[in-house]
């Protein structure tokens, strides 16, 4: 791989934008309210519940994935329902996939010294 592709690579606003969402979702329960979520709309009480962790601490995590912009709220009187945003999910997946996918392989996946670039004692050599 030549110098300026991997640079390219590495450069793309993709990786940023990828790297602060995985921050968002690596915590566990954030994953865990996100599967719940995957199941139905569902209130602040249904997921400390199923999840027994502490009301504020549901809220706190459900506040991380609506300014995130994976979930949304539905208010109805004093009640707040949350559900996943369709196409926030649909574009992490996307996302995931533009960066990470195993399309990114290259077909016969080379060896080292079959890449483009000479390996870098060569480089250093010359």
């Amino acid at each position: 791989m030549s110098a300026k592709k991997l640079a390219e690579c590495l450069s793309k606003s993709e990786i940023s934008e990828l790297h602060d969402m995985l921050k968002i979702i690596s915590d566990v329960n954030r994953l865990k309210i996100m599967c719940l979520l995957f199941q139905c709309e569902k209130c602040v009480c249904d997921i400390e519940e199923q999840l027994e962790i502490s009301q504020p601490l549901a809220s706190h995590h459900l506040a991380v994935l609506r300014e995130a912009g994976l979930v949304k709220v539905r208010r109805k009187g004093t009640w707040s329902y949350y559900s996943l945003r369709r196409e926030a999910i649909e574009n992490l997946n996307e996302l995931f996939t533009r960066v990470l996918g195993t399309e990114r392989f290259p077909e016969g996946y080379p060896q080292r010294e079959e890449c483009e670039e000479p390996p870098l004692k060569a480089r250093l050599r010359d």
